[in-house]
């Protein structure tokens, strides 16, 4: 029993494809675009030659029912003067001889004499003819056959007929004729398509094919950092059709989402007035600098919260305060460093982050160097400022401390030095866990 459900259980399960190698496979080429066009171009050829076949067809079946025709009444018109004077004289011997010398033109299969009634009163003695189908009797209305009236008088004042020679031409070899032509046509047409089809499908690969898949393999091997900014190459020989059009389009689509993606990661990561990275952009940064720095490098984060801009905002237009905090992040660069990272968390609040600053010491040396820029006098217009600020500083890292932790323990110190008074510092160093705490 458990070797039976093993069977129905595992015997017909379909292993499930992940997403990443659903879309490898939905990727894939099934089926080539040459394949396609060449398809395309052989229906197409095929039933164009078709057409042909059965006009052509048709018009040599008709030259040679008319051929067969002409020769059916010189025949009957070789022998209608004896035959008629036989016939006249009632010299059935006579005229069953004329009939017989008929045998010799291979195409006739029947020469009969028959009255005006249609009664048949004279036979010619021919091979039996071989069986036509059917279908080809009525398609190109076989037999052919010619009535040739027989007078008393080689220029018949009356216009009665005695009798009437019938002539009928050989149907099978008209059907040879018919099966012959059908097969030269076709074997010719189908080479004509092949050699067609092949021409056609080479002009066509090397004008639309190639270039087409030369492109698909450019975008299929791009690597995902290349997408955004990928610009595809404009072949020499596209360059004013329907192909340089795509690739031209393209580029410029290409060009305007890279020009969109970099404005809305201006607006969402960097601060329009200064320039600088937002809270979650400076947090990304940190943490990436955290992983790739050892542990045994510390660094030290300040937290400035500038009261001023806080006290301003009901004073000042938008465009001052802008202008307000562009000048204080314009001071606060040049203590910036060039490992150091500088963001503005708030509207009053910026972060900066230091590598290599051994503490207490140098982090406060360094911490009041920064209140004494932000303490610069600045003028806007008429007005002329000394900023205020509280700035919190603490070291890292600590342990598995990471990017979020540091920035909170800063802003603890920055507000524990605001709750002070202003202009303070506040340095809180790591935290230390208790023994079975």
């Amino acid at each position: 029993m458990a070797v039976f459900r093993f069977a129905v259980s595992g015997g017909h399960r379909r292993p499930r494809l992940t997403c990443q190698q659903y879309m490898e496979k939905s990727l894939r080429i099934r089926r080539s675009l040459t394949i396609k066009q060449m398809a395309t171009v052989s229906g197409v050829a095929w039933v164009t030659l078709c057409l042909f076949i059965v006009i052509q067809l048709f018009h040599f079946v008709q030259q040679r029912r008319e051929d067969y025709t002409l020769q059916l009444q010189n025949i009957a018109s070789s022998v209608r003067q004896p035959l008629s004077n036989a016939v006249l004289k009632a010299d059935i011997p006579q005229a069953e001889q004329i009939l017989v010398t008929l045998q010799r033109n291979g195409i006739l299969s029947r020469a009969d004499v028959v009255l005006p009634n249609d009664v048949q009163v004279l036979h010619g003695e021919f091979p039996p003819e071989r069986p036509v189908p059917t279908l080809i009797r009525r398609v190109f209305r076989l037999p052919v056959e010619v009535q040739m009236p027989l007078y008393s008088l080689p220029r018949p004042s009356h216009p009665q007929a005695l009798a009437y020679l019938v002539l009928q031409a050989d149907s099978y070899r008209l059907y040879q004729f018919i099966i012959s032509a059908i097969a030269t046509m076709i074997t010719t047409y189908l080479l004509l398509a092949l050699i067609m089809t092949v021409a056609i499908t080479w002009c066509i690969n090397r004008l639309m094919v190639h270039p087409l898949r030369a492109i698909a393999r450019e975008l299929e091997n791009l690597a995902p950092e290349e997408i955004p900014t990928h610009q595809l190459t404009l072949p020499n020989m596209h360059r004013d059709d329907e192909l340089g059009v795509l690739v031209r389009s393209y580029n410029r689509n290409q060009q305007v989402s890279a020009r969109a993606r970099q404005d809305l990661e201006r607006r969402t990561t960097r601060h329009p007035d200064t320039g600088l990275p937002t809270r979650a952009r400076f947090l990304a940064m940190l943490d990436a600098r955290l992983a790739a720095q050892p542990e045994t490098r510390p660094c030290c984060v300040f937290v400035i919260a500038v009261s001023t801009l806080l006290e301003a905002a009901g004073a000042l237009t938008e465009a001052q305060c802008g202008l307000l905090r562009a000048a204080l992040a314009d001071q606060l660069r040049l203590d910036h460093g060039e490992t150091g990272l500088l963001a503005q968390l708030s509207p009053h609040e910026f972060a900066l982050c230091h590598w290599d600053t051994q503490p207490p010491f140098q982090a406060m040396h360094l911490a009041q160097r920064l209140l004494s820029r932000i303490q610069h006098p600045l003028t806007l217009g008429t007005l002329t400022l000394r900023p205020a600020a509280s700035i919190g500083v603490t070291m890292g890292p600590s342990g598995d401390e990471n990017a979020e932790g540091l920035l909170r323990r800063a802003a603890s110190a920055a507000l524990s030095a605001d709750a002070r008074g202003k202009n303070q510092i506040m340095f809180l160093n790591r935290r230390i866990r208790r023994p079975g705490a």
